[in-house]
């Protein structure tokens, strides 16, 4: 009764009328317990809420409770419009909320081919979602490093995270033909870049970073030694490169796919 707003005394004199139905503040002080001047102050708060009535007399009145499923059907219409209003004030107390300013895009310049390779490594290793890889002559070169490094990185990646979505291009050449199957084999995608041509930049998407690269020379070997590094780039931003990556895929590639070879015919 007191989680529904009764108080103690309130309580006892509420249900000694509820058992008895109709008695003097005398009989409810000496069926309830409660002291006869603290009855008085327990009838009229009743009475206030419409819980009881009393008599029409003005001495030695009795007084009685209404129905029961009449008061309780009252107290669960206060509950629900303290609900209602509770949600009200749910929802105008949002509107005074201060939104929390979103970290804006920054671009970054990279310069030199290991700042470049410890980036390209940093956002494949925090990507969770995609990665789309146009990679460059220069990062599969033995002259320039190596290509383990690079498709190690992919592979660890893929293998790790299953369902992120791994794209690659790159040119095909027979010394990767074993990490290429390797990578096919866990579900990377891969296309071969067709042509004789070198390709001006490479391209890497991790989630929503970015890092694009450009040709600098072309002497003994291409090299891409400087860039940008667009970090924690909005959806708008990052669209445009997608559509870069797959018009390149569609248009410089082919894609390169597992094949098994057919058994001779028995003689």
């Amino acid at each position: 009764m007191q989680e529904l707003g009764f108080t103690k005394n309130d309580s006892k004199v509420f249900l000694t009328l509820a058992k008895y139905k109709v008695l003097s503040p005398a009989d409810i002080a000496r069926h309830s317990d409660v002291d006869r001047a603290r009855v008085y102050d327990s009838l009229n708060r009743l009475m206030e809420k419409g819980y009881i009535r009393k008599e029409p007399v003005k001495r030695g009145a009795n007084y009685m409770v209404i129905p029961i499923d009449r008061i309780f059907k009252t107290i669960r219409e206060g509950y629900k419009e303290k609900i209602e209003e509770t949600l009200l004030l749910e929802d105008a107390i949002k509107e005074l909320e201060v939104e929390e300013e979103q970290p804006e895009p920054r671009v970054w310049a990279i310069n030199s081919k290991d700042k470049i390779r410890k980036k390209m490594k940093g956002l494949i290793d925090e990507s969770d979602d995609r990665i789309f890889f146009i990679i460059t002559p220069d990062l599969l070169m033995e002259e320039l490093g190596g290509y383990e490094w690079i498709l190690k990185e992919i592979w660890n990646k893929k293998f790790s995270t299953e369902n992120i979505n791994i794209i690659l291009a790159l040119k095909y050449s027979e010394n990767l033909k074993e990490e290429i199957k390797k990578l096919l084999k866990i579900g990377v995608q891969l296309h071969a870049i067709e042509g004789d041509s070198v390709i001006p930049f490479g391209l890497l998407i991790a989630d929503n970073d970015f890092l694009l690269t450009t040709l600098d020379q072309v002497k003994e070997a291409p090299e891409y030694t400087s860039g940008i590094w667009l970090e924690n780039g909005i959806d708008k931003q990052i669209l445009g490169y997608e559509h870069l990556f797959k018009h390149f895929i569609s248009s410089e590639c082919k894609e390169m796919k597992l094949t098994t070879k057919e058994k001779p015919p028995e003689q």
